[in-house]
C-alpha cells in the first residue's frame, strides 16, 4: 500500500511539474529531488513484500522443466546465497545512515534536502528483506516432502 501510494504521488508531482513548467512558466522547486526521495521509498518499502508474494523477477527457462524438489532445492540455495547479501546491505547502508546522520549530510541542490532520511530507508527496507529470506527458508525447510539428504542420494542414483 505505502509503495503504490508513493507512486501515485510521484506522479502527481511529475504532472504538476510538467504542467507548471509548461503550460504556466513557473516550475516547482525541488520536485527532482523530491521525487527522486520518493523513488528510493517506492522501491525499498516494497522489496519484502514482492518477495512474500513472490513477484521478484524469477527466469525459469532452465528449472521449469525440473522436478517440483529440485526448484525447492534451488530456491533454498538463491535464498540462502541472498541472505548474507543483503544483511551486508543492511549492515553497510545502517552504517552510512549512521554517518550521515551524525554529519547532518545535505544533497544540495534546487531544495537542499538531508540524506539521512533515505538512507535510513535503504536499511529499513534492505533488513525487511533479510527478514523475508528468513521466511522463505523456513517456509521451505517446513513443507519439504522429504529430507534434502534423500532427495540428493535421489540424483546420485
Amino acid at each position: 500500500m505505502l509503495s503504490g501510494l508513493v507512486l501515485v504521488v510521484i506522479m502527481g508531482l511529475m504532472c504538476a511539474e510538467v504542467f507548471c513548467r509548461y503550460v504556466l512558466n513557473r516550475p516547482i522547486l525541488g520536485v527532482v529531488e523530491i521525487s527522486s526521495y520518493l523513488l528510493v521509498l517506492f522501491v525499498f518499502s516494497g522489496m519484502s513484500y514482492t518477495q512474500a508474494v513472490g513477484g521478484h523477477i524469477k527466469i525459469d527457462l532452465f528449472t521449469r522443466n525440473l522436478s517440483q524438489e529440485r526448484q525447492r532445492i534451488l530456491r533454498i540455495i538463491s535464498y540462502g546465497l541472498a541472505l548474507p547479501v543483503y544483511a551486508l546491505i543492511t549492515r553497510q547502508t545502517f552504517i552510512a545512515f549512521l554517518e550521515s546522520w551524525e554529519m547532518g549530510e545535505v544533497r544540495w541542490g534546487a531544495l537542499p534536502l538531508p540524506i539521512y532520511p533515505i538512507k535510513g530507508v535503504v536499511a529499513v527496507g534492505a533488513l525487511f528483506l533479510c527478514i523475508q529470506f528468513v521466511i522463505c527458508l523456513y517456509d521451505e525447510f517446513k513443507h519439504q516432502p522429504e529430507t534434502l539428504a534423500e532427495t540428493l542420494e535421489k540424483d546420485i542414483q
